[in-house]
């Protein structure tokens, strides 16, 4: 990995990856961009990945059991603040999803979270909301992101950090 090797955090990382794939767009960069910018999406993949394999194998080294490492997120201390909510929590992606929310929108707007009308969900990122708009439906980004339902026992998991 040369690209991610100095990112401390997903946000250092996520960062870093906009500006690199902006520095080496196709449109910008040619052919050697094209393959430059398949490298750099490979290798942030291999980040998220390794960062959080880490934080499971940093918790969970001196435990018996360890859970599947796909419960443990990088979004640890954001979920053990909403984990008490009364509200459907669910990971897709890297992007934490409140549903029927309602009652403690006040509270998830003050921790960072935006509301998708399309989604009817109020949305963690780890950033300030992008312009981006997806077409995709909930069901589409499940099953291309990936997803996670967090439970309220789940909160054992999120004693780490």
């Amino acid at each position: 990995m040369t690209y991610f090797t100095n990112c401390k955090t997903i946000e250092e990382a996520k960062k870093l990856y906009r500006e690199l794939l902006k520095q080496h767009h196709p449109d910008h960069a040619g052919k050697e961009g094209e393959a430059a910018t398949v490298e750099i999406i490979n290798e942030f993949n291999q980040f998220l990945d390794c960062f959080v394999s880490n934080s499971f194998n940093d918790y969970f080294a001196d435990k018996e059991e360890k859970p599947d490492y796909s419960t443990i997120t990088p979004f640890q201390e954001i979920l053990k603040q909403i984990i008490h909510l009364d509200c459907e929590i669910e990971i897709i992606g890297y992007w934490i999803y409140c549903f029927n929310s309602y009652s403690v929108y006040k509270y998830l707007k003050e921790l960072g979270f935006w509301f998708s009308s399309k989604h009817k969900a109020w949305i963690y990122s780890g950033g300030r909301k992008s312009r981006y708009v997806t077409k995709a439906t909930l069901d589409q980004l499940r099953k291309l992101k990936g997803n996670y339902k967090i439970e309220k026992d789940d909160s054992d998991l999120l004693t780490a950090v």
